[in-house]
């Protein structure tokens, strides 16, 4: 609006100067000489600031012209940068939704549309589109809690798949942006994975069995056998021994990672306390203080056997890599839930190991671990099943100090 007055106020002076020389000029000839020079010298200043205004004019149509091409050259920068991002976008092998705080679909690229199988799915609905309500949930989660939100979610349409979720919000702009990786085939391979472990484990069971129970009977059944016959046969009864460990190891792991876990109201303190009572003798013998701080009872919603196998790793793991000294074991809670630590002054964990240390049969020393009997799985089995009831897993320690390992577990 400012700029149309200063458009029309230029020519409106000069005019006004030109009629107010025409009355100065008629006060001339009236005689009227004092009104007559007034007149005149209001339309001189009048004629000065119609020309005024007309530079300013000249400037502010300038000025509004560079406006206005500055403006198309950005539009025309945002226009491109918008069809960048899409074609970055479509050329994703992940889906990528944008929507609006009540889930509605802004955007999708070519990867989104193909996984659903829906053309035009700007203006619909999150559950229209993709007919899961766990989805758009995620979405409201995520704007409602103003915080990133990351879930794996199965998908019944359009076909049986598995996706990793991940919404986060975008508050200026009322928007919440999601994005979903397409993770079916690994999941499969997984599961396939997981079941050969479990069926390779349990045919081993018989002919390690047999093996064992032959061995056993030869070494019976020789009335004085000799030194060689003795060793051999005692190392072919200790090896099966060790892989028949393995094997019911890699049972209970496979266990820990395919099936949903049973939880139940249970005891963690008599649970703990009875397995450190079954270590005393190990102890003894190799002269270990074996301490226990304990509560007279901790209850938390679990599965008892897997929390038994659990404490039973921890402690077992203390004791075989403790040669002299102590391993305290103490049970506390907090307002999360229970707190599981197992301490030694064993010999320690270097830290270039420290993070390896929970990956199946990983050992630290692969001499030590085959001369106490391990089978490297110990620490692995412990970190699935506390993982599988919600909870965490860490290690502390020193090398030549001993290790602290903690397990928390939420109540419910």
């Amino acid at each position: 609006m400012p700029a149309k007055r200063t458009l029309t106020a230029g020519p409106a002076c000069y005019l006004g100067g030109v009629l107010l020389s025409i009355l100065a000029t008629a006060l001339f000839v009236a005689g009227t000489i004092g009104l007559a020079w007034l007149a005149l010298l209001f339309g001189a200043g009048m004629v000065v600031c119609g020309f005024w205004l007309q530079s300013g004019q000249k400037g502010l149509e300038e000025d509004l012209q560079r406006q206005i091409d500055r403006g198309d050259l950005l539009e025309l920068e945002l226009a491109q940068q918008r069809r960048t991002i899409d074609v970055l976008a479509d050329g994703l092998d992940v889906a990528v939704f944008i929507c609006d705080e009540r889930a509605t679909i802004l955007y999708a690229n070519r990867r989104a549309m193909e996984m659903f199988r829906f053309d035009s799915p700007v203006g619909r609905s999150l559950v229209a589109v993709t007919l899961s309500y766990d989805l758009e949930q995620i979405v409201l989660t995520a704007w409602r809690e103003r915080r990133t939100v990351d879930q794996e979610l199965p998908f019944t349409y359009p076909a049986e798949q598995t996706s990793l979720v991940r919404a986060w919000p975008n508050v200026d702009e009322n928007r919440v942006y999601l994005t979903l990786y397409e993770i079916t085939s690994l999941r499969r391979l997984e599961r396939i994975r997981q079941d050969f472990v479990a069926n390779v484990s349990h045919e081993l069971r018989t002919p390690l069995t047999v093996i064992r129970a032959m061995a056993e009977t030869l070494l019976d059944e020789i009335e004085q056998p000799t030194e060689k016959q003795s060793r051999y046969l005692g190392r072919t009864i200790e090896e099966v021994d060790r892989l028949s460990l393995i094997s019911n190891d890699l049972l209970i792991l496979s266990t820990a990672e395919s099936n949903p876990v049973r939880k139940h109201a249970c005891d963690l303190a008599d649970i703990v306390k009875s397995v450190a009572q079954g270590f005393e003798k190990l102890a003894a013998e190799k002269k270990l203080d074996l301490r226990l701080e304990l509560p007279k009872k901790l209850e938390i919603s679990a599965n008892a056997a897997q929390m038994n196998q659990v404490a039973i790793n921890l402690i077992e793991n203390a004791m075989h890599y403790t040669l002299e000294g102590e391993v305290h074991v103490a049970l506390s809670s907090d307002a999360k839930g229970a707190v599981l630590r197992v301490s030694d002054t064993g010999i320690g964990i270097a830290s270039e190991h420290r993070e390896r240390i929970f990956e199946r049969f990983y050992r630290v020393d692969k001499g030590r671990g085959r001369m106490t009997g391990g089978t490297g799985l110990g620490l692995s089995i412990v970190r699935h099943i506390v993982e599988a009831h919600g909870g965490t897993v860490s290690v502390e320690s020193e090398l030549g100090r001993g290790s602290s390992f903690t397990a928390r577990l939420p109540r419910e």
